[in-house]
């Protein structure tokens, strides 16, 4: 027993060391560790508010606020133009090499644009709801007038994040808006609803959500302005709007198909089913969507290494980068995805009895997120290598099949019939951008690559 002792004592040293240092295994590790903490914070607060929401609205009010709060975050992909990816592409590379002035060009750009396309979005929004605010109804149109002044906030904050994953600022990036806008939103909701006694409306419910992204906004906006370079302040601008331009269009393209594919089933079930439906739906699928944690919290640090490893000519250490993220990506993946199998039906339970009704779509979901979380970083891998183009396709493609399967199959099945197109088109882009990678880069994503 001493001698065990004393090699665990002799070997926890030596690999916290290594754990402090440059390697890639290292950095991967760090990056992994805060990201999943931030992650795990993340998804606990959002369960947490979204239970407590659904409790104090009721189903009918909580499918309301969802789906609007859906097409928000559709919207506020739109604005991001793609630039919030090519962030997460240049920034790396610009500043292992010093090249302040592109550094601090494409970020004053990058919001100037961000924050216009923000504001022309919203107010086209804004009129098309008033056009049609006798045909959805008032609270739906006030709802969705409240939640347009999300737009803005959305769209910086997702710079700002990529900015800070770009610098390997894993935890900053992240806690703001895991932690700090859904504690807003728990304690505003709680204490709305202990002074009034009365069910909150999706209205109140959309205005505190606002508060949270506001406060959430300030603290990250500190925090990036602290860790930002010191060169930055010295540099004179320099632009190569062409260049980003012609990366962040497809970006942007693959971002909003991206976005449609994984809300298409939701939207859908609000138009052809009610907003009950898809408040039901949209719970199952957000519990299935804890199946890639995994995989979310390693492309967090995996998507900046890749782009820096690859632009410096480091493909060896790319691909064990690489491999080391997917056999950690696919253990997790394994132990979440039986857990939640299991547990599911309680989780769905803990929403209202109601909500117990998407137990079998949510297993079908599973299904289609360990296959996407098998396959790996194989997006960001393409994206980030200047593939951009294939990937957009590949994504597209996918996006418009999966409209057509949650079409032809949701006045069928329902949720369950959601559920298959979803899960079978999420399969299909994943499988397809394997292949690419495999084939074109000759890089191996999975864990069966030898390191």
């Amino acid at each position: 027993m001493t001698n065990s002792g004393e090699n665990i004592c002799s070997v926890t040293p030596g690999l916290w060391k290594r754990l402090q240092g440059d390697g890639v295994g290292a950095i991967l590790a760090r990056g992994a560790s805060a990201s999943f903490v931030v992650a795990v914070v993340g998804a606990v607060m959002a369960f947490g508010t979204n239970v407590l929401l659904a409790r104090l609205m009721g189903a009918t009010q909580y499918g309301i606020y969802i789906y609007v709060l859906t097409w928000i975050n559709l919207l506020a992909i739109v604005c991001h133009l793609g630039l919030k990816t090519s962030l997460l592409r240049y920034i790396p590379t610009y500043n292992a090499k010093q090249d302040w002035p592109l550094f601090r060009g494409i970020l004053g750009h990058s919001v100037q644009y961000v924050v216009l396309a923000s504001l022309i979005v919203s107010v086209i929004v804004a009129f098309i709801v008033w056009f049609i605010k006798d045909r959805i109804g008032i609270e739906h149109a006030v709802t969705f007038w409240i939640a347009l002044f999300l737009l803005p906030l959305l769209g910086v904050t997702g710079l700002r994040q990529a900015v800070l994953r770009s610098l390997k600022y894993i935890f900053k990036s992240g806690l703001p808006d895991s932690f700090f806008r859904p504690m807003m939103i728990i304690v505003l909701s709680s204490s709305f609803y202990f002074y009034t006694h009365e069910n909150l409306q999706a209205t109140y419910a959309m205005g505190i959500n606002l508060i949270g992204a506001i406060v959430s906004f300030i603290i990250g906006t500190v925090w990036l302005l602290k860790v930002l370079p010191e060169q930055l302040s010295h540099a004179q601008p320099k632009y190569s709007d062409r260049e980003w331009l012609m990366v962040s269009l497809p970006l942007f393209f693959m971002s909003g198909m991206t976005l449609i594919q994984n809300n298409t089933d939701i939207i859908m079930i609000g138009l052809m089913l009610d907003t009950e439906q898809a408040g039901v739906y949209a719970i199952a699928s957000r519990i299935a969507g804890l199946i890639v944690f995994g995989l979310t919290a390693a492309n967090t640090i995996v998507a900046p290494m890749i782009s820096e490893l690859y632009s410096t000519g480091q493909y060896q250490k790319l691909q064990r980068m690489i491999t080391l993220a997917a056999r950690g990506i696919g253990l997790f993946t394994l132990i979440i995805s039986i857990s939640m199998a299991i547990v599911g039906e309680y989780m769905l339970g803990l929403f209202g009895d109601e909500f117990v009704n998407g137990y079998v779509p949510l297993l079908i979901l599973i299904a289609g997120q360990m296959i996407n979380a098998f396959a790996g970083s194989v997006g960001f891998l393409m994206t980030m290598t200047g593939h951009h183009m294939q990937a957009a396709k590949i994504v597209g493609v996918s996006a418009l099949l999966n409209i057509f399967a949650n079409a032809m199959l949701i006045p069928v099945f329902g949720l369950m019939g959601a559920a298959i197109a979803t899960a079978t088109t999420t399969v299909i882009w994943n499988l397809m951008m394997l292949v690419y990678v495999w084939r074109k880069m000759s890089i191996n994503p999975t864990i069966l690559a030898r390191i």
